[in-house]
Formats: structure tokens, C-alpha cells, sequence
């Protein structure tokens, strides 16, 4: 199964960094602007069993996805699975640990793209340069969210 991995270091305490990540209302400050990606519904805050409704657009076509948090322990990891959306299948582990001088964030996507005749065109290696652009977005909003003194 294609894989996708990526680190960040945030100058802020695990705690504060974990929650940051519970917080679906911070997805789309996360994500490129081109994606237009907006919450539909969710909680304010994720537990274990939650689902979250996320819509957007790539490339001019809409996507709606609902993910489930499969995994949760606090400070540590999140897990957060497609239950319904373009793949079929998507899984994104979130793992915590606290490093000097802050919080280590590391990442990882374990996906199989669309099927059919979408899966002729969104190949894994489309899949996995279309996650290394929003990625790299993301690792710069996160430390500029995340590197402000409070």
C-alpha cells in the first residue's frame, strides 16, 4: 500500500500541539487555499469514535469526505480514517512526542487511490506529489501558528 510520511518540529509543549490537532476547525487553516476546504460537520473537539464531514475542491472537482477518528491517545496519537470519500482507502497517523524545545509531530498516510476510470488518472504517484504540495503548505502554516509566544 502506498505510504506517505512527513515530520514536524513545533516549539510548543505536546499538550498544546495535541490539542491543536483535535480542533477540526483547524483543518482548513491547515490545508492550501486552493483547496477550498471547508468543515461541514463535526465536533469541536475529537474523541475516539468521531466523525468529521470536510468538503473541497481539487482541480475544479469537488470532493466530500468523512473520516472517523479509529485511535486516540492523548499526547501521544491520533488516528483518523476515510470512511466515506475519493479513496479507497485512507488512513492518517498522527504521532506526538515531546523532543527539547518542543514537540515532535510526525505524520504518516497509508492510502490505495480512487478505482475505476479516476484511478487511471489519480495514480499513487499523483496522489503522493498532490500530498507532498499540501504538506509543505502545512509545515509552514503549523510553524506559524504554533511558533507565537503565547
Amino acid at each position: 500500500m502506498p505510504t506517505f510520511e512527513t515530520e514536524h518540529r513545533l516549539p510548543r509543549p505536546v499538550a498544546e500541539v495535541f490539542e491543536f490537532f483535535l480542533r477540526p476547525a483547524n483543518l482548513p487553516r491547515l490545508a492550501p487555499p486552493e483547496l477550498q476546504l471547508r468543515v461541514e460537520e463535526g465536533p469541536a473537539l475529537l474523541v475516539l469514535g468521531s466523525r468529521v464531514t470536510v468538503t473541497g475542491r481539487r482541480r475544479g472537482v469537488p470532493q466530500r469526505i468523512i473520516s472517523e477518528v479509529t485511535a486516540l491517545e492523548p499526547g501521544a496519537r491520533l488516528v483518523v480514517e476515510q470512511r466515506a470519500g475519493p479513496f479507497r482507502r485512507w488512513v492518517h497517523l498522527h504521532r506526538f512526542a515531546a523532543v527539547p524545545g518542543g514537540t515532535r509531530v510526525a505524520e504518516r498516510i497509508e492510502f490505495e487511490p480512487p478505482g475505476g476510470l479516476l484511478g487511471l488518472v489519480v495514480t499513487a504517484a499523483v496522489v503522493e506529489a498532490e500530498l507532498r504540495w499540501a504538506f509543505e503548505y502545512r509545515a509552514k502554516v503549523l510553524k506559524e501558528l504554533l511558533s507565537v509566544t503565547r
